[in-house]
């Protein structure tokens, strides 16, 4: 095959059927991804618009959850005190009976 001289013309047709496709079809695919992320950008912002929602409920219940929370550490605080109360009132009655025990033995050892 012979050499052609390097011309413009040369370089324009060499352009057309070697170059020229190349490109186009990176710039035809480049086209299809640009779609689909627009496609996919849409059903992004689909599921963002759905989950909004969500956010705020979530919200919602977790200052819910803190207020039950905090509302039950006091009342277990609550119930510590009257389980102690209830102890001491357990521990009044078994003084209360042994001091009346000590009294018999007292009345006893006195006659």
């Amino acid at each position: 095959m012979a050499e052609e001289p390097l011309t413009l013309g040369a370089l324009a047709r060499f352009h057309r059927e070697t170059i020229a496709p190349d490109v186009q079809r990176v710039i035809d695919r480049l086209d299809r991804i640009d779609s689909r992320l627009d496609e996919v950008h849409g059903r992004v912002e689909d599921l963002y618009g759905r989950l909004a929602p969500f956010e705020k409920e979530y919200g919602l219940l977790l200052s819910a959850v803190h207020e039950i929370e905090g509302r039950l550490q006091h009342l277990e605080g609550h119930i510590d005190r009257l389980a102690v109360r209830s102890e001491l009132e357990s521990l009044r009655d078994t003084v209360s009976s042994l001091q009346d025990q000590i009294r018999e033995l007292e009345r006893r050892t006195r006659n």
